[in-house]
């Protein structure tokens, strides 16, 4: 009998959504408890996988490598920084993520950070915490009518929010070098480069993935380009910003607010500095989060390893085996 052994997860009510997909199929499944978080963690523990489901623990070259018996990977997500895609086409390991479980989740959380902050919500409330009255130093709050959004990447999470905005009266603009024209004309977004997406939006909402050329994108230097009073929210990876540069812009006023689902660290440390700011809209990498979305991920993620252990390429595969001989 094969065997899918999830590594971890830190917030699943139960495996039911997994069992019902793989016991089915003749396929056994049991999660690691206490999780794994290292490299070692995942060789000690899943030497009888044939299939990992992963949230976090690192798969690298050495992982896979002690491994001999995993034919397959899924991440519990969109995004595979922690796989080591390069070790799975050299070992005919498959991998596979679930790309398409919460962009209205992830959308919704966007639009409400972006609303809160444009409306200066979070400015206010903090003011009336330490007992004063006075949206005045906030100014100018431009009516949502006058303001621009600017997308950086325009996939299908930056998609839906632009979906959503729209009745808002935002213009809207977008930064994609690898879509195609098709998509904007289409959503009625008009399509810049970087630069101009920095200097003319008054709302940056960041949708990459994180590769190399994104890592830092948000820095000082971009910072700089960007409208005196500008907002900047982050549903994409922490470490496209760098979290020094925003906190000095936050504190000097050349940003107006931030809010940040991710972070370049996490949890986040107890000690950031950005805990401490006024002016910015922190959750816990939960723009995923909807009882929905949760068993669709669970759901998903079990169908892909089903598929690939059955021999068929999972429809959400990343590398399969069979490619390099194409």
């Amino acid at each position: 009998m094969s065997k899918v052994i999830i590594t971890d997860h830190y917030c699943f009510p139960s495996i039911e959504p997994e069992k019902r997909v793989l016991e089915p199929a003749g396929i056994a499944v049991r999660e690691i408890d206490p999780y794994c978080k290292t490299e070692d963690d995942v060789v000690r523990n899943c030497m009888d996988a044939d299939a990992l489901l992963v949230l976090y623990a690192p798969i690298t070259r050495y992982v896979l490598e002690s491994l001999p018996r995993v034919k397959c990977l899924v991440r519990f997500g969109i995004g595979v920084n922690n796989f080591d895609l390069d070790a799975c086409r050299d070992l005919g390991v498959t991998a596979a993520n679930v790309p398409d479980y919460c962009v209205e989740e992830v959308s919704n959380h966007a639009l409400a950070m972006i609303l809160s902050l444009a409306r200066r919500i979070p400015h206010d409330h903090s003011n009336i915490i330490q007992g004063k009255w006075d949206i005045n130093q906030f100014r100018p709050m431009p009516a949502l009518s006058d303001m621009t959004l600017g997308l950086v990447s325009f996939g299908k999470l930056a998609r839906a929010l632009a979906r959503k905005v729209r009745p808002l009266g935002f213009r809207m603009i977008a930064f994609d070098p690898l879509a195609p024209d098709s998509l904007f004309e289409e959503a009625k977004v008009t399509r810049v480069d970087f630069e101009t997406l920095l200097s003319e939006s008054d709302v940056v909402s960041l949708h990459c993935p994180l590769v190399p050329e994104t890592r830092h994108l948000i820095n000082s230097e971009a910072i700089s380009k960007m409208k005196n009073g500008a907002i900047l929210v982050n549903t994409a990876r922490g470490q496209v910003v760098n979290e020094v540069d925003l906190m000095d812009a936050l504190k000097s006023g050349k940003l107006a607010g931030a809010g940040l689902d991710t972070f370049e660290s996490e949890p986040l440390p107890s000690e950031s500095p950005l805990r401490d700011l006024p002016n910015i809209i922190l959750t816990s990498h939960s723009a995923w989060v909807s009882e929905r979305a949760m068993e669709l991920l669970q759901t998903k993620a079990a169908e892909a390893a089903r598929d690939c252990l059955q021999g068929k390429r999972p429809a959400s595969a990343l590398v399969w085996p069979d490619d390099s001989h194409e």
